[in-house]
């Protein structure tokens, strides 16, 4: 038989029973600091991880307007590359086009400023005569080898005519932007420079973004040399720029942008909340130093008291929880130690109930927050623990004693459910009891909870005896859970109902998701559409530009990019494109897929190129005018000096023109221009440039010419196309040409308008000769 054990408690002096209750008390009130210590460092973490998240959110803002707003002056440098000179006109036309008051907060308009020194100053004085620019002069005085004057600036209003002239050579801080742009050939962000009163109403923190353009680029040639045609530039006001950026980041951060590297209130370029305002330390802090367009800014955020620190009620719950149970064991240890009988009585009790794996199941759980339920299931009764009661807000009086009063509470929805749930269960087809459902509160509301339970004993037959589980309150994530669900459905109600195409691509370029816009604009059905790559639809000669920009946006090297191309309808069909691409990644940081929208700019471009044309090209004849004339002449000068070919200049008038206007009328006339224009055309090498430069005056450009004879031979040909009359409107109309020639050598010296004369002066030859005729200069 085994031996019968007795326990025999020796009873403790007064004195040593509080020594052993402090003891006790110390020990578990020092775990219970531990605990807390470390729940409120978890609890710190959360906070200063997402305050890292947001702070980051806001420097890639910051960083994404500034690489927007350099997008803009590329597109105003093309403006110059396009057309050798751009006149103030075509300036604010492109400017207003841009509407930067609506899609560019911040930025205070856009300005050209030329290179200028001795050799070209007069010239753009004259130009500035030309051009309109009222009483235009370099400013401030002073002899400097290289000036940089405001010569456009759009929009033209009384500030900006004020700053007109103004040489930003003269400035230290705008001098070192200029000279890194003109250096590098890439964007150039200056230091802070403060607008004062006398040129805006109030005093404005600004810098200025600075794209050099360069003569090479202009004339279309190889880029041998840095020779400096100008500057486009952009100003900003910071407060506007960076305030707007603050507006579409999280709340709760205080956001302070510096120039440099110092955070000095000197530097300061922009703040959102005044810096004498904050009267403690913030709770988080991030410094991060950028660099935007080769200038580095320094950017602080600091976290202020409307950033929502994550929750402490776990820290709160520990020291709670742990400083009760370390009094209620120092008073247990002194009970035990008081009082030998009842210490006896107690240990019997704890003993028989601490054996019981359910209890330990149910105090860890009751510990955690999550309400407790006893369900035997013989007499079908259910006892609840105060938390349950509490989490649906009943009183211990009220509650449901059996499962059919329990079923009572279960919303109607989810109640065949949770009965199969139970079932499965206590029949023993599952082995837990794991489902969410919605209960019935004390006020009549219905709330989501996690009820998880298993059968802790069974009988011999193997039927179930006691069941035990648990509920957690889950009604703020399932709160979160629906709002997610409705944050999909409200983007995928937007992503199909845009106005713009958008698609979702994956990493190989294959469309996941189209929407109808984009379908449409494609010319596609959606499902045939997916069955294509964005490389079979794109423009070979675009898809170089957007692979690479597609690698750096995976490589992390930007966050996304725009760009304009070409996409091929399915009818053939060729259509212009503002592509705008972003990158969708996991929590992970690995990519996952792209995320285009597709805007139809074709009408755009297609505007544009009649501007550009209806700007270098006479509306009657569609001829190149005067000022295309200019732009090629200069050109073809340079092409014959720098590989030493001849090249000419043919001047060549309609005889007797004014006469066939007083007979015939301007109508007619119009149509002789027309046809002699046609006939001239013909006459003329590919290589040759035929425009009108007015009334009834025609000039060739000959390039490339191998030896002056070879005007001659064009000479000829035109007087021999005009031989046989003109018939307009059944009217006989016989013309003859006088032509003048002038042969440029690349050894002179000869200016283009050197040339025009010499080849005027043989015109007038011909004229006094009796006309019908050439002379070559």
């Amino acid at each position: 038989m085994p031996r019968k054990t007795t326990l025999k408690f020796r009873q403790m002096p007064k004195e040593n029973i509080w020594q052993l209750s402090l003891i006790v008390l110390v020990a578990t009130m020092m775990l219970t600091a531990l605990l807390w210590t470390s729940a409120s460092r978890r609890t710190e973490m959360a906070s200063n991880q997402r305050f890292v998240l947001q702070s980051e959110e806001i420097e890639l803002l910051i960083e994404a307007r500034m690489k927007s707003y350099e997008q803009v002056l590329r597109g105003l440098k093309g403006l110059f590359v396009s057309s050798s000179f751009v006149k103030r006109e075509e300036f604010t036309r492109y400017h207003d086009a841009l509407q930067m008051q609506d899609h560019y907060p911040g930025a205070l308009g856009l300005a050209f400023a030329p290179k200028v020194d001795a050799s070209n100053e007069a010239h753009y004085y004259a130009i500035a005569q030309q051009e309109g620019i009222e009483a235009f002069s370099i400013w401030p005085e002073g002899a400097r080898d290289v000036y940089a004057p405001v010569f456009y600036v759009d929009p033209l209003g009384e500030n900006s005519r004020r700053i007109v002239g103004y040489d930003m050579y003269s400035q230290s801080v705008r001098r070192e932007a200029l000279d890194r742009a003109w250096r590098t050939g890439e964007a150039s962000l200056s230091g802070k420079i403060t607008l004062a009163p006398t040129v805006f109403e109030d005093v404005i923190i600004s810098t200025l973004l600075f794209l050099p353009v360069y003569v090479h680029e202009l004339e279309g040639a190889a880029a041998d040399d840095n020779q400096l045609y100008g500057w486009v530039i952009a100003p900003f006001d910071m407060s506007a720029l960076l305030a707007q950026v603050v507006l579409e980041s999280l709340e709760g951060v205080d956001v302070f942008v510096y120039d440099g590297d110092s955070t000095s209130p000197e530097s300061l370029l922009y703040s959102s909340t005044p810096l004498n305002e904050r009267k403690k330390a913030p709770a988080f802090s991030r410094r991060m130093v950028v660099d935007i367009a080769g200038r580095q800014w320094t950017i602080v955020n600091n976290s202020n008291d409307s950033f929502a620190v994550a929750s402490g009620e776990e820290p709160m719950r520990v020291l709670v929880i742990g400083t009760s149970l370390s009094f209620l064991f120092a008073a247990l240890v002194w009970l035990l130690a008081a009082s030998r009988n009842q210490a006896l009585r107690e240990a019997a009790r704890m003993t028989k109930e601490i054996s019981e794996t359910e209890f330990r199941w149910k105090s860890a759980l009751a510990g955690a927050g999550d309400g407790v339920w006893d369900w035997d299931n013989k007499k079908n009764e259910i006892s609840y623990s105060q938390r349950w009661l509490a989490i649906l807000g009943y009183k211990e009086d009220d509650y449901p004693p059996t499962l059919q009063d329990w079923s009572k509470i279960v919303h109607p929805d989810d109640l065949a459910r949770v009965k199969a749930d139970t079932d499965a269960c206590t029949q023993g087809r599952a082995t837990t009891l794991n489902h969410e459902v919605r209960l019935k509160t004390a006020s009549g509301e219905y709330k989501w909870v996690l009820s998880r339970g298993a059968v802790v004993r069974w009988d011999d037959d193997g039927r179930a005896l006691r069941t035990i589980g648990t509920i957690a309150d889950i009604e703020k994530q399932k709160r979160v859970e629906l709002a997610l669900v409705e944050s999909d459905r409200r983007f995928r109600g937007a992503f199909e109902t845009a106005a713009i195409g958008m698609a979702l691509v994956d990493l190989e370029g294959n469309w996941l998701q189209v929407n109808k816009a984009l379908a449409d604009m494609l010319g596609y059905a959606p499902n045939d559409l997916l069955q294509k790559t964005f490389k079979d639809i794109t423009h070979p000669a675009d898809l170089h530009a957007d692979e690479t920009q597609v690698r750096q946006l995976l490589d992390a090297d930007i966050d996304h990019f725009h760009m304009e191309k070409r996409y091929f309808r399915s009818d053939g069909e060729l259509i212009y494109v503002l592509l705008s691409v972003s990158l969708v990644r996991d929590l992970r940081d690995e990519p996952i897929h792209f995320v285009y929208q597709i805007e139809d700019i074709t009408e755009r471009r297609q505007l544009q190129n009649l501007v550009e044309h209806q700007a270098t090209h006479d509306d009657l004849t569609g001829l190149p005018n005067r000022r295309l004339l200019y732009d090629r002449f200069i050109h073809n000068l340079a092409q014959s000096r720098r590989h030493k070919r001849l090249m000419g200049v043919m001047f060549v008038d309609i005889d007797h023109f004014k006469s066939i206007n007083d007979t015939h009328g301007h109508d007619i006339g119009d149509d002789v221009l027309v046809e002699v224009a046609s006939r001239l055309r013909s006459c003329i090498r590919v290589s040759d440039t035929l425009a009108r430069q007015g009334g009834d005056e025609f000039v060739v450009l000959m390039s490339e010419l191998n030896k002056p004879e070879e005007s001659e031979r064009l000479a000829k040909a035109m007087l021999s196309a005009l031989e046989q009359p003109l018939h307009i409107n059944n009217i006989e109309i016989p013309i003859t040409l006088s032509i003048g020639v002038a042969i440029f050598s690349p050894d002179s010296g000869d200016s283009h308008e050197a040339l025009l004369r010499k080849a005027d002066e043989a015109l007038y030859k011909v004229k006094r000769s009796g006309r019908n005729g050439f002379h070559i200069s």
